[in-house]
């Protein structure tokens, strides 16, 4: 059997709850610990999925996007903060996302 993990990254609040289900993670109190911290993760064979649950920098997702189409694994999936108000003029990867589609709609 491979041993692979699903680690979190992010807000306490996301951390403890997502804990409850056996996602272990780590507490980011400011984005200058995030890339510390994640750089340590990605070196570890046995993470497969880093869940990114906190708001991160247009330098940040700008960072993870180029680390996304250099590598595959571990797989990177960053969670919009939903319940923030006008998410989708706030948020940056979704920013990126809406702009997308209506680059292929407006075709």
């Amino acid at each position: 059997m491979i041993d692979s993990e699903v680690h979190i990254v992010g807000d306490e609040d996301l951390i403890l709850m997502l804990g409850l289900i056996g996602i272990e993670g780590t507490i980011v109190e400011n984005q200058d610990d995030f890339l510390k911290i994640f750089n340590k993760l990605i070196n570890q064979s046995k993470i497969e999925m880093i869940i990114v649950a906190m708001q991160i920098s247009d330098e940040i997702v700008d960072f993870l996007m180029e680390y996304k189409l250099n590598n595959r694994r571990p797989f990177i999936f960053i969670l919009p903060d939903i319940f923030r108000p006008n998410i989708e003029n706030d948020d940056p990867l979704l920013s990126r996302i809406f702009e997308a589609v209506s680059d292929i709609v407006s075709l």
